[in-house]
């Protein structure tokens, strides 16, 4: 069977290997992109894009209810099916324009699913051989198995963003972003939404103090959290599912809900690749890559976005490290991976952030720092919306003055860690910010407020 060879083959059509195709074949490169599930990945399909759908419906509805003493009359509610045929009417077109960006700029595209047969050779479903100077793996990742009976009663994330009717009463498993999340949205909806969590740490990635403030603000919306309940199995039950936990003390406990969520987080979607066919280690977070993005073991394969290490689950990283595989592949080793002042967020109501460290990461590496924290719930900014739980705490070294970490839950948190990031990424310090005339007062007042 003929060989088909390309200067580079992208596996995987999301945020990262899209702009890897593009970019390349805007460049002059001869570019394949391999795709088995939707053009243009998880991100704008079945992850960021219809979750934020969703989530900005909630947060409309809950700031509603909270404004009820400030003037506001009447009760905010979702309808369902109509919330749908609005997700459906922003997310279906994305696949076909992804598709046409691609085909627009003579990049071939396959269907199917990729395997490495050598160290540059690739095999997809039943077509022939496909070989290039460069592989981009780009694939992205999927949900954790939790290795538990029943767990195949579960619904995934995908299955919840596809709900055509809203259960009465839900249950997500893990205390991660897409737990509390969906869970915000599912009580803003009208479900009773309860997380159990099997350990006391929740949110494992921003600040421990803020994440129980959320807490505390997702059970005024209805929602309950529990804590150190590691669930052991799930059954059917009726028309829904019951759900095993060890509950305090190890003592067995049931919860019975209309349906459950698998909410455990996501891992690289590596399996079914045939890495060791190329020579390509990779761990539990992914394909092991220098500072270049290539693979430590194969210098002809990179890897980007989800399925990389460090496996950061944000878009903008994604984005991030295909730009830093886009140059180097143009010109080799030309742009290093710089991940420093990555912000993130919690889309729940209110918005949890980071920016930059975590006060235990910045122990660990034996930074001398002061903590500016307090509770915002008291600013103005957070009284007149009616927001009751609100806090900050920020990071500075001692001695340089420079910001090691920003971390914030309240109104515009979103935005605030994203100007947090830039002043990290920049080196900034506690007085550059200080000294800067902020032109917008939510965002400015925020930032001077979390620096003291």
């Amino acid at each position: 069977m003929t060989r088909q060879t390309f200067d580079v083959i992208v596996i995987g059509s999301g945020p990262a290997g899209g702009i890897v195709a593009r970019k390349l074949g805007d460049a002059g490169l001869d570019v394949a992109v391999v795709e088995k599930n939707g053009w243009g990945g998880v991100c704008p399909l079945r992850g960021c894009e219809p979750k934020k759908t969703l989530a900005d419906m909630a947060h409309e509805v809950v700031r509603v209810r909270d404004m009820a003493g400030h003037g506001v009359a009447g009760n905010a509610r979702v309808d369902w099916a109509a919330l749908m045929r609005y997700k459906h009417s922003v997310i279906d077109p994305i696949s076909g324009a992804v598709f046409d960006s691609f085909h627009g700029r003579g990049i071939t595209t396959i269907h199917g699913r990729a395997r490495f047969t050598g160290p540059d050779t690739v095999e997809v479903d039943d077509l022939g051989p496909l070989s290039a100077r460069h592989i981009v793996v780009a694939v992205g990742a999927v949900t954790r198995k939790l290795g538990i009976p029943g767990e195949e009663l579960l619904l995934t994330s995908d299955g919840f963003l596809d709900l055509e009717t809203l259960p009465e009463s839900m249950i997500f498993i893990g205390g991660g972003f897409i737990s509390f999340e969906f869970a915000g949205i599912a009580a803003a909806s009208g479900a009773r939404a309860t997380i159990l969590h099997r350990s006391g740490r929740v949110l494992k990635g921003f600040d421990e103090s803020l994440s129980h403030k959320l807490i505390l603000a997702m059970q005024d919306q209805g929602v309950a959290v529990h804590v150190n309940h590691p669930v052991k199995a799930v059954e059917p039950f009726d028309d829904g599912v019951r759900v095993f936990v060890n509950g305090p003390d190890d003592v067995e406990m049931e919860f019975v809900a209309a349906a459950a969520v698998s909410g455990a987080g996501r891992v690289p979607d590596l399996d079914g690749l045939g890495l060791d066919k190329a020579g390509v280690e990779s761990g539990g977070h992914g394909i092991k890559v220098d500072e270049y993005m290539r693979s430590t073991s194969n210098p002809v394969v990179y890897a980007a976005g989800d399925c990389a290490e460090p496996g950061h689950p944000l878009t903008p990283v994604a984005v991030l490290q295909a730009e830093t595989v886009v140059r180097n592949i143009l010109e080799e080793r030309s742009a290093r991976s710089d991940l420093g002042g990555t912000a993130g967020a919690v889309f729940t109501h209110p918005v949890l952030a980071c920016a930059g460290l975590l006060e235990e990461q910045a122990r660990e590496q034996g930074y001398d720092f002061k903590v500016y924290e307090g509770d915002a719930a008291k600013w103005s900014e957070h009284r007149r919306l009616g927001m009751n739980h609100a806090g900050y705490r920020v990071l500075v070294e001692r001695g340089t003055d420079r910001i090691l970490g920003a971390h914030y839950l309240g109104a515009h948190a979103e935005e605030v860690a994203n100007i947090f990031g830039l002043a990290i990424r920049c080196n900034l310090t506690r007085e550059d910010l200080l000294a800067q005339p902020w032109a917008y007062p939510s965002f400015g007042y925020a930032v001077r407020y979390m620096l003291g």
